[in-house]
């Protein structure tokens, strides 16, 4: 039975770019199964990011952060250089209230805390990956306010210590767990069992993507046509800000380059949901929703093309 479920979990691993949208199909065909999960986002977010963890390369993160320029370069360029982007071009374009201050708000944010597990999934660095991720994850408390207001003229109220330390709790907790698994199950085996730890950081992933779907019918209810209008912003967007940085950085090499846009595209807006879920406004949780569909669709076609650059890259 063990053997059976660890090649199920290893073919989903595979297939982890195919098998992503499953969740946010599951979330959106059957919402009593998005009211299940909605409680388990927390482990849904923490599972991949301590799998990202254990197969991270640490030479690769030794090497970071004895010369942290580039990942501080990143956390800089996500957190203020890319929403000061988003406006100037949201303005250009004539983009209207609230979607504007949304698009700001969302490239604002950290990267996604499961960044690390993208990285992995699509073949990019994943010690980049996560250590900007953390690196950012600790400053968007101070950050975001400040120049989401000034930016986009948004008030938005994060408990900063409150959640400060909560995010410290979170990241932590998955470093310690994350050094007893490695000790515990060993590189040898990890690096043997990699594809099928890739495969539950899917599955977690799925079930992430279940859960942020909770409520969506209520929105859908409400006002489909403006959900729609989000997902088409939050696919400019997150593509948009991957096409910028990738080009932006092209010249450091094509898996550095790929890396920080993923970085800068995949942004944690769902941050917002869990500091304020009693108070958000409707649009902000429709935007929260639709910015989940370029995260879950784009890998499906970032993948092959990804293979493809980093071989002539690794050929050259």
């Amino acid at each position: 039975m063990l053997s059976a479920a660890s090649t199920g979990l290893a073919l989903l691993g595979r297939r982890a770019a195919l098998a992503m949208p499953l969740g946010l199909a599951a979330g959106l065909l059957v919402p009593p199964l998005a009211e299940l999960a909605a409680p388990l986002i927390l482990p849904a977010i923490v599972i991949p990011f301590v799998i990202a963890l254990m197969r991270l390369d640490a030479e690769r993160l030794k090497e970071l952060v004895r010369a942290p320029l580039l990942p501080l370069l990143l956390v800089a360029w996500t957190l203020a250089g890319t929403p000061l982007l988003v406006a100037v071009t949201a303005a250009a374009a004539g983009l209207e209230e609230p979607l504007d201050s949304l698009a700001v708000t969302m490239a604002a944010c950290a990267p996604l805390m499961a960044s690390g597990a993208l990285a992995l999934i699509l073949g990019l660095d994943v010690a980049l990956a996560v250590l900007s991720v953390t690196l950012a994850t600790f400053l968007v408390p101070l950050s975001l306010p400040p120049l989401v207001a000034a930016v986009a003229g948004l008030p938005v109220e994060l408990p900063t210590l409150q959640l400060t330390l909560r995010l410290a709790a979170i990241v932590g907790g998955s470093f310690l767990l994350a050094r007893i698994l490695r000790s515990v199950i060993g590189e040898a085996r990890i690096e043997r069992s990699r594809q099928a730890m890739d495969g539950i950081a899917v599955l977690f992933f799925l079930l992430f993507a279940c859960a942020v779907m909770n409520g969506v019918h209520a929105i859908i209810g409400q006002d489909l046509v403006f959900l729609l209008r989000c997902v088409l912003v939050a696919f400019a967007l997150n593509a948009g800000l991957q096409l910028v940085t990738v080009l932006l950085l092209w010249g450091l090499g094509r898996r550095v380059a790929l890396t920080a846009g993923l970085l800068a595209g995949n942004c944690n807006i769902g941050l917002l949901l869990a500091a304020s879920a009693d108070t958000a406004p409707p649009a902000l949780l429709a935007f929260i929703a639709a910015a989940q569909f370029p995260i879950y669709l784009l890998p499906s076609l970032q993948k092959p093309l990804y293979a493809r650059l980093l071989a002539k890259d690794a050929s050259r």
